[in-house]
């Protein structure tokens, strides 16, 4: 076999890895989401997603690696697609509201996985749960960059750049959270998004800043 075919057989039995471990964990979500972390067995994951109890541990050895690799899984999204979101904008406060924005979008499409990781944090071994807020510090820091810059550049009155970057980090995860009572009302994610920037940027924008976005 050629060095190349070699290497190509190398990426597909990845990708097959990598869509077997995926499917593990989401199979894994959707069942201690409906019946509760405790009550869900690795028996009852392994045939949720359609694999053999004997195939389900060579990916993952107990039920705590599953639950770290979907909370890993949603950070990593946030890693990536947030700064890439930031870039895309021009104005410091335009900055601010691009990063909660990707926040909403990312919990928006792993809400399941969001109310998974409150649920189940107080449960995790010691070193599990460290690393999950090692890397929560380090996804909420691009929020915290944006909005002191912001304040620095004089769009936004002097607010507590670590406070208000938390604030806009927990009321992207509170879709997640509430997500019953803002279906109960009517209230999709685009307008959720859209009243939380007015309520937590917008109302914090500086005189000059509300001048030089209300110019037409």
């Amino acid at each position: 076999m050629s060095a190349e075919s070699e290497d190509l057989n190398a990426i597909v039995r990845g990708a097959r890895a990598e869509f077997r471990e995926r499917q593990i964990v989401d199979a894994a979500v959707r069942l201690m989401q409906e019946k509760g972390t405790h009550s869900v067995s690795m028996q009852a994951i392994a045939r949720s997603g359609g694999v053999s109890v004997g195939l389900l541990y060579k990916y993952f050895s107990d039920k705590e690696q599953i639950v770290l690799a979907a909370i890993t899984r949603v950070l990593e999204e946030f890693r990536l697609r947030v700064p890439s979101a930031i870039a895309e904008a021009a104005e410091p406060v335009d900055k601010v509201i691009a990063a909660f924005t990707e926040f909403c979008r990312i919990v928006g499409e792993q809400r399941h996985a969001v109310v998974l990781t409150y649920q189940v944090s107080r449960a995790l071994s010691k070193d599990g749960l460290k690393s999950i807020q090692d890397q929560e510090l380090e996804t909420l820091q691009p929020l915290v960059d944006v909005v002191t810059a912001a304040v620095e550049a004089g769009d936004l009155r002097d607010v507590d750049a670590q406070v208000l970057g938390h604030d806009l980090m927990s009321i992207a995860h509170m879709w997640a959270l509430k997500y019953w009572y803002f279906q109960r009302i009517g209230l999709d994610l685009e307008t959720y998004t859209d009243r939380q920037v007015r309520t937590l940027v917008l109302s914090n924008l500086s005189e000059a800043a509300q001048e030089r976005i209300e110019k037409p």
